[in-house]
């Protein structure tokens, strides 16, 4: 019987190294994976900030050129206004 008993702790003993062996695997492949996913986050992160901020740098650099088109349109035509007047000054005298 006494036997029967240290077979039967050293089983369950054998079982549970076993058991505590398996967690510890999953747990570190566990860890792997949580630690590729943050990379994979991090990265997409990046890529999404460079996407934005290229996105800016375009509506900067139109807004740059409209307000460039819109400058030289309003002096363009305060020119035209100016030779309208010096032509009616001239033509008055």
């Amino acid at each position: 019987m006494k036997k029967l008993t240290i077979l039967a702790a050293a089983f369950f003993f054998s079982v549970a190294l076993v058991t505590a062996q398996d967690t510890k695997q999953n747990a570190k492949e566990t860890a792997q994976q949580a630690k590729e996913t943050t990379k994979a986050a991090g990265k997409k992160v990046g890529r999404e900030a460079d996407k934005a901020g290229d996105k800016v740098s375009t509506a900067a650099k139109n807004t740059k050129e409209d307000i460039k088109d819109g400058t030289n349109k309003t002096l363009n035509k305060a020119d035209r206004k100016m030779k309208k007047a010096e032509k009616k000054m001239d033509n008055s005298k």
